[in-house]
């Protein structure tokens, strides 16, 4: 299968728990606009092994896709949060973003991911999506957490 994988790492100059704020559950629908509804079907929020029903929309298309968080970590120091969804019956896409307390008002972030196709058509698409094109949307996502931990 063809995939685009990506790793940014950066410095937000804040406190851990701000950051991490910004990952919860609660907090989806602000991190990422398109996402209108993001409601537990299983397990407990913020935990290993919860999975929600996300229905996003993306100009007047919406779609409905199930998001389960593989990995929770959740220490004083270090914190991880991966999850992992299929979209559009198309891209299976994994997303797992790592935060470490450097310091009272630093972190360090990881982000990184991977978008795979997982059919024909997709594939397709994915040959002619440049890296330069998702190395730009990853970068602005980047922006876009550093702006909701008010960094």
């Amino acid at each position: 299968m063809l995939a685009i994988e990506w790793r940014e790492e950066t410095l937000i100059p804040t406190h851990i728990e701000v950051l991490w704020n910004v990952f919860q559950d609660d907090n989806i629908a602000d991190l990422m606009p398109r996402v209108e509804t993001h409601e537990l079907i299983e397990g407990r929020p913020d935990s290993e092994g919860a999975r929600h029903r996300q229905i996003m929309k993306n100009g007047r298309r919406t779609s409905s896709h199930v998001v389960e968080t593989i990995r929770y970590v959740d220490e004083p120091s270090f914190k991880e949060k991966e999850i992992s969804f299929q979209l559009h019956d198309a891209y299976q896409i994994r997303l797992r973003f790592t935060l470490k307390k450097l310091n009272e008002n630093e972190t360090h972030l990881v982000y990184e991911g991977e978008h795979r196709a997982v059919n024909f058509v997709a594939k397709v698409k994915h040959k002619l999506n440049a890296r330069q094109t998702e190395h730009h949307m990853v970068r602005r996502f980047v922006q876009r957490i550093r702006e909701e931990a008010g960094a």
